[in-house]
């Protein structure tokens, strides 16, 4: 239901109570006035209707509130879940992330969340390989991806990637593991020396094949 339709709905139900205590007022007053024996006193008989009066408010209210309680039971839930509905987009336009407006937005929404938690847990976990914590745990040189894999950029053709299994007990494992363009197996890395070893040796092929180059001067 829409919020604009239950506010009418509201309003109207608290005019229903003004209502049912003049009715019950009215009613009480006339039922006792009209039936009063009129030979008795003046100021006994409006004593005597007012407290039918009184009675009728009671009678109509008591019975109103047990016929309506129910639906202002469920506005009133309704009104609890838009209030936090609209704290918690106040929350997350304060973080910085706007409530979704539809599932393709939301959808967006979770999976940019992915690509940063894929990126947050590569950082986080290289201090397995490099306990230096100045190069790997760098979370702004990594790249993630929905997949919960990662890739941090080392030099032309050279990659550092990261993932994260279970084993055969199901305790999860993080992996990192070299990949390079001109050779396709992944090569697993332990330790940071791991990739010193590997970017070295590509160096010095590297040389070695600019010093067997024939010179174009």
């Amino acid at each position: 239901m829409r919020a604009s339709v239950r506010r009418s709905i509201q309003a109207l139900l608290d005019g229903t109570d003004m209502i049912t205590m003049l009715a019950g007022a009215v009613s009480g007053a006339v039922a006792g006035y009209t039936y009063y024996p009129a030979t008795y006193d003046a100021d006994l008989r409006l004593a005597a209707t007012g407290a039918v009066a009184l009675g009728g408010v009671f009678l109509f209210t008591t019975v109103a509130d047990a016929v309506l309680t129910p639906l202002r039971r469920r506005f009133a839930q309704a009104d609890v879940a838009e209030m936090r509905a609209a704290a918690e987009a106040r929350v997350a336009e304060a973080c910085g992330v706007a409530a979704p407006s539809g599932l393709s937005e939301a959808l967006d929404q979770v999976a940019a969340a992915a690509e940063d938690d894929a990126t947050r847990r590569a950082a986080q976990a290289a201090y397995r390989i490099d306990l230096s914590d100045q190069l790997l745990s760098n979370p702004g040189r990594w790249r993630g991806y929905t997949s919960g894999e990662a890739t941090y950029y080392l030099a032309p053709g050279t990659v550092l990637h990261y993932s994260r299994e279970e084993n055969e007990r199901g305790t999860p494992e993080h992996r990192y593991t070299l990949l390079t363009a001109d050779d396709p197996t992944p090569v697993p890395v332990t330790n940071i020396r791991d990739i010193l070893d590997d970017l070295t040796l590509r160096l010095r092929k590297t040389e070695a094949l600019d010093e067997t180059m024939p010179s174009t001067v």
